[in-house]
């Protein structure tokens, strides 16, 4: 497993953690409205790692034209799947729109947090 899998590994499993325990305070609370915004954002937000991650390797790959179409294409998938997850949570009334908008930045938050705290200087040296 090379850097970058590592590290879309952790930042997996960081997001994953925080929607379960997020989730799991708001069904414990007795909010499932409120759990299932948190899961239906996180969810996304795990989606829209993946396609991104998976993205990322093969465009390393390619060159000029070759790269722009497909990444146009994921780009494209990507808000897609967003604007499907925010429009679903907004006319249901068993989501939480609200529980859902803070979700679908968990991946961002992994990441950032990472970042501040240094945990990625073992892996780039």
């Amino acid at each position: 497993m090379n850097t970058f899998d590592k590290y879309v590994h952790r930042v997996f499993f960081g997001v994953l953690s925080i929607i379960l325990v997020f989730a799991g305070t708001f069904l414990f609370l007795g909010h499932k409205p409120w759990a299932r915004g948190v899961a239906l954002g996180g969810i996304a937000s795990l989606v829209n790692l993946v396609i991104m991650a998976g993205g990322i390797q093969r465009q390393g790959a390619l060159l000029g034209r070759q790269m722009v179409r497909p990444a146009y294409g994921r780009y494209a998938l990507r808000m897609t799947a967003t604007a499907a997850v925010l429009v679903y949570a907004a006319t249901s009334s068993k989501i939480t729109l609200w529980a859902t908008i803070p979700a679908l930045f968990a991946s961002q938050f992994v990441m950032t947090c990472g970042e501040l705290l240094g945990s990625n200087k073992e892996e780039i040296s």
